[in-house]
């Protein structure tokens, strides 16, 4: 019985998690209550409380799920091989429609703006960040020394270069025309060459 109690709580879960991303991405997290998320899941509230404890702890496995995408985005980045070619796989990676989709927009801005209140959020966006920023700055090192970019100050291009990718991330929707995402990412990526002063291919 135990094993079975397990298991439906692993199935029900995510499925409750899931809802409660839909419901944050259709009405915001401020109206995102758990008599919602219920609704959406079709089980009954206390049967959320049960599984999370409370709406916050929910939050936290949201936040957690929703970064452990990026992780597993940021596991795919390139870590060895002709450097060229891993120049060119991390740009495309990075402005790819996979990276842009990864996570709702809406639901990322929640958590950010959660992030700005609540310490526990903030500090795993922060970690987040952190393996990304000590990933790229590491490249940049290693690209620098194989002359395929050429970079005087490779803390200052991991940061312009995280700059970039995270307002193009956030902020493209809102200034390029229907239908050019893949002109957008073309011309971001050869921004990020240009400030990289990256050897052609």
């Amino acid at each position: 019985m135990t094993g079975r109690k397990r298991q439906n709580a692993e199935e029900r879960k995510p499925a409750i998690l899931k809802a409660f991303y839909q419901v944050i991405e259709a009405e915001g997290f401020e109206n995102a209550s758990v008599a919602k998320v219920a609704k959406q899941a079709g089980v009954h509230a206390s049967l959320i409380i049960h599984y999370f404890g409370s709406k916050e702890k929910m939050v936290m496995a949201l936040v957690d799920q929703v970064l452990q995408t990026y992780t597993s985005l940021f596991a795919r980045l390139p870590k060895g091989g002709d450097p060229q070619e891993r120049l060119e796989h991390l740009l495309s990676l990075i402005w790819s429609r996979e990276w842009h989709n990864a996570a709702s927009i809406s639901v990322v801005f929640s958590f950010l703006a959660l992030s700005q209140r609540d310490g526990s959020v903030r500090d795993r966006v922060r970690n987040l960040y952190g393996h990304y920023r000590r990933y790229l700055l590491e490249q940049m090192v290693l690209l620098s020394e194989a002359g395929v970019i050429r970079v005087e100050d490779p803390k200052a291009s991991t940061e312009a270069l995280i700059s970039l990718s995270e307002g193009s991330h956030y902020f493209c929707r809102y200034h390029i025309e229907a239908g050019t995402f893949d002109d957008h990412c073309r011309h971001m990526i050869q921004a990020a060459r240009t400030i990289l002063r990256a050897a052609e291919n």
